[in-house]
This record gives structure tokens, C-alpha cells and sequence, in this order.
């Protein structure tokens, strides 16, 4: 995985200075039960290269909105623990009154960089603050109508994972007749996953277990 330094600008305070970003993403098509992209621990996990906080300012935000720039810089990116920035950026975004969606995909990247560190009980918190997020998300209608029912899905899979489980059956038997035929399979093996206490993810099939 390469791994490039460049030159960004805060769009807060106008600081220039240089982060850690990825050139060219790779995307097996693999994913696990709660979508995320899964290598395998083949290669490292791309998600803590998508945020990036400011040095002088601390703003944290996607990486993508830090404009890039080719004036000299001689800041670095300060070495946070990714899932540290992920929760911060999602507690500025919802005191900026940013729409509930990207305040939830705050809080699952969150939820995802501290699995990687092993940070479980804060793994488990973010969970449920994103399942939060995104019920006001389809509420609000901030989430995009392509991703609807992938959320809907989503906020089962977080509820469980943070081991809510009667919460997630109940949520899944809820929506399950409005989701499409791919994530109402996943469902139904999460329900059972639901009924055994289970916390960990599997992978995202279609087909009989």
C-alpha cells in the first residue's frame, strides 16, 4: 500500500501543512457483515488515511475536504489515533449542524478504526452513535435515497455489534420486509446471530450460511 505525503489547506484556520493520504484506493469487492471493506489482514485497513486534523486549529474532517496545495509547508499531520479523529470530527460536524449522514459515517469509520487498535469499549460506543445518527439520517431525509435501504439495514448490523441484541432483532423484524432481497438474507443471519449473543462480523453473502 502506498502511502503519500501531501500538502493540504485547512479550510478552518488556513494553515498549510502536510498529511498522509492515499494515492489510489483498492476496492476487492469484499465486505463484511457491516459493509466495510474486508482485506483479510493482507494489507493494512484504508480508513485512517480518509481523516485528516488540522495541526494548529484541530479540526478534523474527511481528508478530502482539505484542499491540496503546492506551497512549502512545514507542519505534519499530528499523529492521532485515528478513531480519536473520526470522533471528534463527528462531535464538530453535529455542533456545525451537519446533516445527520455524514455525522453517522463519522462515527462507523470511528467504530472501524478502533477495532483495528482493539478499543473495544469505544468500538461499541460509536456503534451506537452512529445507529443514532442514522435513524435521524432517514428521518431528515439527509441520507441519499440510493443508500436508503443500505442504511436501514446498517443500523440492525451497528445495534448488534454494540451488543444490543433484543434492540437489532426487534430493528431487523422491523424493516425487513422493506429491504431488498440481498440485505433481507443478511438480515436473517444476523437475527440468529442476534439470538446466540454473537458480536462479530461475517462475511456479507447472499446466499445460505
Amino acid at each position: 500500500m502506498y502511502v503519500a505525503e501531501v500538502g493540504v489547506k485547512c479550510p478552518h484556520c488556513g494553515v498549510k501543512f502536510s498529511a498522509r493520504q492515499l494515492p489510489v484506493l483498492i476496492d476487492t469487492g469484499y465486505r463484511n457483515s457491516e459493509l466495510r471493506q474486508d482485506f483479510k489482514g493482507a494489507i493494512p485497513q484504508q480508513e485512517q488515511f480518509a481523516i485528516c486534523t488540522c495541526p494548529s486549529c484541530g479540526r478534523a474532517d474527511w481528508s478530502n475536504n482539505f484542499e491540496e496545495t503546492d506551497e512549502p509547508v512545514v507542519l505534519n499531520q499530528p499523529n492521532t489515533v485515528p478513531h480519536l479523529q473520526f470522533r471528534s470530527a463527528a462531535i464538530a460536524a453535529e455542533r456545525l449542524g451537519r446533516d445527520f449522514y455524514n455525522i453517522g459515517l463519522f462515527y462507523l469509520h470511528a467504530a472501524w478504526t478502533a477495532d483495528d487498535v482493539n478499543a473495544v469499549l469505544q468500538a461499541r460506543e460509536y456503534r451506537r452513535l452512529a445507529a443514532d445518527a442514522f435513524r435521524k439520517a432517514l428521518v431528515d431525509v439527509s441520507c441519499p435515497v440510493d443508500r436508503r435501504a443500505e442504511i436501514e439495514y446498517l443500523i440492525g448490523e451497528l445495534l448488534r455489534r454494540a451488543g444490543e441484541f433484543e434492540a437489532a432483532r426487534a430493528y431487523f423484524m422491523q424493516v425487513l420486509p422493506r429491504l431488498s432481497s440481498r440485505y433481507a438474507l443478511m438480515a436473517r443471519k444476523l437475527i440468529r446471530l442476534c439470538e446466540n449473543n454473537s458480536v462479530e462480523a461475517i462475511d456479507f453473502e447472499v446466499d445460505g450460511m
